[in-house]
């Protein structure tokens, strides 16, 4: 009872964390790995399955914030997109990360660019999803954060030949999220939007005007929403 009660309040003072601006990362407490909470994890057994169940191949070197004020550095992380888990190595170990405030890391693309990956958990219940649900987040900023929510099922894939193969399919939802308000799945970005942040309508127009927006795709609607969120 103890420990779901300690699990309750942890998950409570995540949500309204969400609420701050910006954390400064260098006013933090440094900890170390073994201040994680983390479980052992059975990994599915998906061997005879196409395609994998990681965002990412290779484990990435991380920063986790247990709080907004207390970090740890160069954790190794990847997610687990099958399981909604951010997983890290601990001593030899592949271990689910129970409980954070967020994991940053760095990727760099092929054409040698580098783009800043960032999880989150504590938002509000949405769509079966907890607070301990683990989103990606695109965008972020006083007014509204741009969410997108993982998941994965097998399904049969067509062939040529006779043979049946299975596979990993990935789903991706986008969310708007204002702090200390209900988390929105996007249906029509323009209309959520204006909808959740009302007086901002005329200026959401005039950014995807001035930026010849369609909305189609996760990058333009990142753009929107970084430019929402500027002073």
């Amino acid at each position: 009872m103890l420990k779901a009660l300690t699990g309750t309040l942890f998950i409570s003072f995540i949500s309204l964390s969400l609420q701050a601006q910006e954390v400064k990362k260098d006013s933090m407490q440094e900890l170390t790995i073994d201040d994680l909470t983390v479980k052992p994890m059975r990994l599915p057994a998906l061997a005879e399955v196409g395609g994998s169940i990681f965002l990412n191949a290779d484990y990435k070197p991380a920063q986790v914030l247990i709080s907004p004020d207390k970090i740890v550095m160069d954790v190794p992380v990847k997610f687990n997109v099958f399981n909604n888990a951010v997983m890290i190595q601990k001593d030899g170990m592949e271990m689910r990360l129970e409980q954070f405030y967020e994991v940053d890391y760095d990727e760099t693309a092929p054409d040698g660019s580098t783009r800043h990956v960032r999880f989150k958990q504590g938002y509000p219940d949405a769509d079966n999803h907890t607070n301990t649900s683990v989103y990606q987040v695109l965008s972020e900023g006083p007014k509204v954060h741009l969410l997108k929510y993982m998941t994965q099922k097998v399904e049969d894939a067509a062939t040529l030949g006779d043979y049946s193969r299975r596979e990993l399919v990935t789903t991706e939802q986008l969310y708007l999220y204002v702090p200390g308000d209900a988390l929105k799945k996007i249906k029509s970005v323009k209309k959520d939007l204006a909808e959740i942040l009302p007086a901002m309508a005329a200026k959401i127009d005039e950014i995807v005007s001035a930026n010849n927006l369609k909305l189609k795709n996760e990058s333009e609607i990142s753009l929107l929403v970084e430019s929402l969120n500027k002073p």
